[in-house]
């Protein structure tokens, strides 16, 4: 989703939505890539085998 996309939903300013991206980054849960975007790489799993949420 484009970041003003964001930033109207959520109803933030594009510097708090790009320090949420880089927060993400950080834990390993997304992937820029040059030209294309950020995608979601992974999604952690409890032990139970569903997706854990924080």
């Amino acid at each position: 989703m484009p970041e003003h996309l964001l930033t109207d939903l959520y109803r933030v300013s594009i510097g708090t939505v790009r320090r949420a991206v880089v927060e993400l980054w950080k834990r390993g849960l997304v992937a820029t890539l040059p030209a294309k975007g950020t995608y979601v790489i992974a999604m952690p799993e409890s032990s139970d085998g569903t997706a854990e949420e924080d």
